[in-house]
This record gives C-alpha cells, sequence and structure tokens, in this order.
C-alpha cells in the first residue's frame, strides 16, 4: 500500500466500484468513485487524486477513452489505469496511446489490482519526487551560476593605464575557466587565464577556489612578486589539496609592468596569446617556451626560462583565450583553431579597441554558424592607454589639436547629469567652444538617458562606455553599452529646432535619439553579441 495515496473510481457498475473500493479501503487507500465521464472530469478539476481507476465500457455519456483523454488534458500528472473486459492488442494499444498508465482485465483479482495500482502510484511519485529534485538542483545551479558570475570581473574595467575587456560563458550553468585582472600599484597588474579540466559543478567549484588561492597569492607576494615561484607553488598546492580526480588546470598569467614597458608572462600548457598591431591590423599568435599544465607533476619547477616577454605599447592589444574558442567547429566539421582566430582578426574585424573585441570575435563564430556550446570559454583582451595626467583620463596635443577622452559610467539615471556636464566642461576649457560643448553635452545627456531608461533590465555588467576623438575638424564619439539589442534607423533629420517633431512612441528609439541623429553627420549602431557599439560623428 502507498501510504496517503486518493483514488478516483469510474464506473457504470456499482457492483464493481464496492468490489474495487473494499479491496482498497482495506488497504489503507483513500477511495472516491462515481458512474459517468462527465462527474469523473468535474472531480478531477476540482479534487488532487493519486490514481485514477477507469472503466472503458460506462453505459451513458463519455466512454473511458473520451474521459482519458480529457482527463489528460485538465491534469496529465494523473497516472490513470483502465478497466477492461476487452484483452485484445489492440483495445490495450489503444489505451496507451491516449496516455494511460496500465490496465487491469475484469473481473479484477485482488492480486492483480494491488500489484498494478502499487506499482502506478509509486513509479508516479518517483517521477514527481525526481522532477522535484531535478527543480531543485536547477534552482541551486542558478544561484551558483549568478555567484560564480559576481566572483569574476565585470566585463570592463578602464583606469588612466589600462583597459581590460572580457566575455565569459560557460558550457553548463556553471563552468570552469578562471580569469582576473589585479592591479598592484599604478605601474603593475596581474593577469591570468586558466581552463580547469572538465565541466559543470565540479569544475566550477574548483575554479571558485583556484581564483581565490590565486588571489590569495598574489596579495601576499604582490612586494615582490616571482611568477615561476608562484606558479610553483599553485601546483603544489592544487595537487595535495584540490586535484583527487585527475584534473588539472592549463594557465596563462603574467605581469603588465608600465614602468619598464612590458609584459612577462608564463604558459603553463594554456593556447598563446595573439597580439595585434592596430596601426597594421596586423595578429599574431605569441608562442613562448612555456611549461606543462598544473596537475600533471606535483613537484614539476616552473623556471624563468619558460617565461616569455612581449613589449606593452599603446598601439598593441593583447588577446588571451580558452580552448572553448578554438576548438569550436563549422557546420563543415572544421575546427576553428588558432589559425581561424588569426585570420578572423586580419581579414574579418578591424580592431581598434580592445573594449568590443571579445564581443566582434564570439559573433563572427555565431555569424558562420560555429557550433559554441561543447566547451566554456573564455576572451580576455586588454591595451595600454598612453599617460593621463588629468585625472578625468583625457590627453591633448596641442601641436595637432586633437583630443582623446575616454570614461566609464554606471547604467543609472543619476550619473547621467554629472557625466554630461563633466564633458561639457572638458570641450569649453580646451576650445572655448560654447556651441560644440552644448552640442556634445546634449549628445551625451540624451543618447545616455533612452538607453539606461528603455535598454537595460538588469543591474549586472551595467558599466557604459564613452570615448571622445577629436582630430582638427572631426569629432566622433563613441560608446559601448550592454543594454537591449535595437537600431533607430539610418535615417537623417533636418529640422530647426530639436523639438519640433512628435516623440516616437516606440521604446527604443525615443526623441533623444532623433535629436542626436539631426544634428550630427553619422550616427551608427552595432550589436555584437552581448555588446552594442554606437559611434556619433560630427563634422566641424
Amino acid at each position: 500500500m502507498v501510504k496517503g495515496a486518493n483514488i478516483l473510481i469510474v464506473d457504470d457498475d456499482q457492483i464493481s466500484i464496492k468490489i474495487i473500493s473494499n479491496i482498497l479501503t482495506e488497504e489503507g487507500y483513500e477511495v472516491d468513485s462515481c458512474n459517468c465521464g462527465e462527474v469523473a472530469l468535474e472531480k478531477v478539476k476540482n479534487q488532487k487524486f493519486d490514481l485514477v481507476l477507469l472503466d472503458v465500457v460506462l453505459g451513458r455519456g463519455m466512454d473511458g477513452y473520451q474521459t482519458c483523454r480529457e482527463i489528460q488534458r485538465i491534469n496529465a500528472d494523473v497516472p490513470i489505469i483502465l478497466v477492461t473486459a476487452n484483452q485484445d492488442d489492440e483495445a490495450v494499444n489503444k489505451g496507451f496511446q491516449i496516455g494511460s498508465s496500465d490496465y487491469i482485465k475484469k473481473p479484477v483479482s485482488r492480486f492483480e489490482l494491488l500489484a498494478r495500482v502499487n506499482k502506478t502510484i509509486n513509479y508516479k511519485r518517483s517521477e514527481q519526487s525526481n522532477l522535484q529534485l531535478i527543480y531543485d538542483l536547477s534552482k541551486d545551479l542558478e544561484t551558483a551560476a549568478k555567484i560564480q558570475e559576481a566572483m569574476l570581473p565585470k566585463w570592463i574595467y578602464v583606469d588612466r593605464r589600462m583597459i581590460f575587456s572580457s566575455l565569459y560563458e560557460a558550457y553548463e550553468a556553471v563552468g570552469g575557466d578562471v580569469f582576473d585582472r589585479i592591479r598592484i600599484n599604478d605601474d603593475l597588474y596581474v593577469v591570468y587565464l586558466g581552463d580547469i579540466s572538465g565541466h559543470g559543478v565540479q569544475a566550477a567549484l574548483l575554479m571558485t577556489a583556484i581564483k581565490s588561492i590565486i588571489n590569495i597569492m598574489v596579495d601576499n607576494e604582490k612586494d615582490e612578486l616571482n611568477l615561476p615561484q608562484l606558479v610553483t607553488q599553485l601546483n603544489s598546492r592544487l595537487c595535495r589539496e584540490l586535484f583527487i580526480f585527475n584534473n588539472y588546470l592549463t594557465l596563462l598569467i603574467g605581469i603588465l609592468d608600465l614602468e619598464n614597458n612590458e609584459f612577462r608572462y608564463l604558459n603553463a600548457g594554456h593556447p598563446p596569446i595573439v597580439e595585434i598591431d592596430t596601426q597594421t591590423g596586423e595578429p599574431k599568435a605569441r608562442e613562448s617556451v612555456g611549461s606543462l599544465p598544473l596537475g600533471w607533476m606535483p613537484n614539476h619547477i616552473y623556471r624563468e626560462e619558460d617565461m616569455g616577454i612581449l613589449p606593452l605599447t599603446e598601439n598593441k592589444i593583447f588577446l588571451l583565450f580558452s580552448d572553448g574558442i578554438y576548438e569550436c567547429v563549422n557546420p563543415a566539421g572544421k575546427q576553428f583553431g588558432i589559425s581561424g582566430v588569426l585570420e578572423c582578426l586580419s581579414k574579418e574585424i578591424r580592431v581598434d579597441s580592445c573594449i568590443s573585441l571579445p564581443y566582434r570575435i564570439k559573433q563572427y563564430l555565431i555569424d558562420q554558424k560555429y557550433n559554441l556550446s561543447h566547451d566554456d570559454f573564455s576572451l580576455l583582451s586588454f591595451q595600454r592607454r598612453e599617460v593621463h595626467s588629468h585625472p578625468d583620463q583625457f590627453s591633448v596635443n596641442v601641436r595637432n589639436q586633437s583630443l582623446h577622452f575616454m570614461t566609464s559610467l554606471r547604467a543609472a539615471l543619476k550619473e547621467v547629469g554629472k557625466t554630461a556636464h563633466r564633458v561639457e566642461d572638458l570641450f569649453l576649457n580646451w576650445k572655448g567652444d560654447t556651441i560644440l560643448a552644448a552640442k556634445v553635452e546634449l549628445i551625451i545627456d540624451e543618447f545616455l538617458n533612452n538607453i539606461i531608461k528603455y535598454g537595460y533590465k538588469y543591474e549586472a555588467d551595467s558599466a557604459i562606455i564613452v570615448e571622445f576623438d577629436f582630430k582638427v575638424n572631426r569629432l566622433i564619439i563613441r560608446f559601448w553599452d550592454k543594454g537591449i539589442a535595437w537600431t533607430p534607423g539610418e535615417e537623417n533629420y533636418t529640422i530647426n529646432n530639436p523639438y519640433d517633431f512628435d516623440k516616437d512612441v516606440m521604446n527604443t528609439s525615443g526623441r533623444g535619439v532623433k535629436m542626436i541623429m539631426s544634428m550630427t553627420n553619422k550616427f551608427h549602431r552595432t550589436r555584437y553579441d552581448q555588446l552594442n557599439e554606437t559611434t556619433v560623428e560630427i563634422e566641424l
């Protein structure tokens, strides 16, 4: 007997109902009954049953097959056992086809009745228990994914010396790629990207522990940081404490030394660094001597001769990635490969900033129909910026009358006004041009308000980057945001007053965008995967 089970008997023969009901109640089941399909449907609508015992031949109204179908429509979770005197294959198969779980032949045998009732209810309860377990696990995984997302760096980091941009996607809800950038002081940063063997929860838990260990070790050794020694200690600790199921970690870790203008790095079995020259557009895979992945040999010693050194200049962008990128496969079965990364960067993507680079690579893979779902993958790009003495991070070249300025803000409406006024003051102080300053202030204010008000549905990754590039008689403003995808169109508006047209009813392109388009020479917005890039140009 299944404890607490409630059973509905549907039969037009009161003797059959009494016989079945007596057998079940003696075993402790709760029993209800009716003599037609129509009443059965009302009962199923209004009460909770663990099982319906349904006679195939009912004296009036719907027959058992029709009733079975309707019960399934009302509540597909209720199992149904058909009670039938007709035991040929066609009748039995018809019952299974319309959704019955089992059948019992008439006249009813006590042994067969109890065996089939117990089996059906137990099976259904086990199924429901498993579904609940799966649901609970999925909620736990959602929570774990949010925690993992919080532990990884935000997609963008901009300060006076460096820019970092990243993209991370797990094969499952959580994954095993690990990366970070750590600012030690004005001249030193540590950056790393690693890939833990395996997928899912185990890899994610290892990722969480490894990231914490690396960050603590870097912090403890920051005054005298020695990469080979740090990686040797990390390898020993991981083998001893965490890698108990033959796990291993490929890792590329380096020091960005802005004082000496070099990037010193150690590659432990990881894909190579790709370096892109923004002036020529040429990408290069920088192979280094390298060494073994962590976890292969517990006593392995990583040495200075395993390291590589690259010059660090403003016209160089560096790209780190996990093997989930170059191992993805297109519909023809061809792997993307390191050669695919280089070909994409040299022929398909013209790169002048690291900000959109990870998202442009992913968009290229999507457009070319590569399968991105077989592994975790991460992309981390970074570049050095010119040295800025001004706290607002801008540089001015008086000789050629050029200006470059970049700022970041949170996707919050209260941040917009402060940013717009700061930019207006900058142009006033630099050029003394009140018309230009007012125009720039209006563009910033209207556009940022528009994308924040209509574009952002969540707080995660909510930074917005704004860049100004002014050379002689042309001002280029670029925005990068992770709001919703929308395209306002490429129309140009010739109007005397920015407010003399009706407000657009579309939530995605309000009057502010039309005002911007009316006083600029170019307005172009492109989406690369999750990232929007908007370019506004003004000829003066």
